[in-house]
């Protein structure tokens, strides 16, 4: 299907500490755990299997519109990975009616995005911030598996980012984009 870009994989290797052999069946375990979400209001519940096969923010002009933020905290899996548990009848589905090579769906109850096919990638992403196990809400802390890697369609965005993550003027060359990476102060300087 598409693979993680070579700079961000070797980062991910780079921050994971050696593992004992007496800890790898706890690790390999937590590699297929269930991990469960929902939307704001609690009408639609969602789970993914295992650790996403990446997490990025998007700065593109539809994430930030649908999302009414700057950009979308996301993490993909493959498509089987992704189900929703409670609520498929209180899902809506948006696609920028049919131009987008996106479907989003969201709560009809409390507008909430639950996740988004990428039809172009052949994944479904869900949003970072409505996972509730691990917990990424507004008391929890993000938890290492499911970190961002990178920035992609950082030119779309309105607002500077000074981390230490690449940030991809369009998408890694791994996702189909071309690899162009813009500094942190982009935005600050055009």
């Amino acid at each position: 299907m598409f693979a993680v870009p070579r700079a961000i994989a070797q980062r991910i290797a780079v921050q994971r500490p050696a593992v004992s052999r007496a800890a790898a069946p706890a690790l390999f375990c937590r590699g297929f755990a269930t991990h469960k979400g929902q939307c704001h209001c609690g009408e639609v519940h969602f789970e993914v299997e295992g650790k996403p096969d990446w997490s990025a923010i998007c700065h593109c002009s539809i994430c930030r519109r649908t999302h009414s933020a700057p950009y979308a905290e996301l993490c993909g899996y493959k498509p089987d990975n992704v189900k929703v548990t409670q609520g498929v009848e209180s899902l809506s589905m948006y696609n920028v009616h049919g131009k987008s090579k996106e479907d989003r769906y969201f709560c009809k109850v409390c507008g909430s995005k639950v996740y988004s096919m990428l039809n172009h990638l052949g994944c479904k992403a869900v949003h970072l911030q409505n996972l509730t196990s691990p917990n990424h809400g507004a008391d929890g802390k993000l938890h290492d598996d499911f970190k961002p890697s990178c920035h992609i369609f950082y030119a779309s965005g309105t607002v500077t980012n000074h981390d230490a993550l690449p940030k991809f003027e369009t998408l890694p060359e791994a996702f189909g984009g071309d690899g162009k990476q813009l500094p942190n102060d982009f935005h600050d300087t055009r």
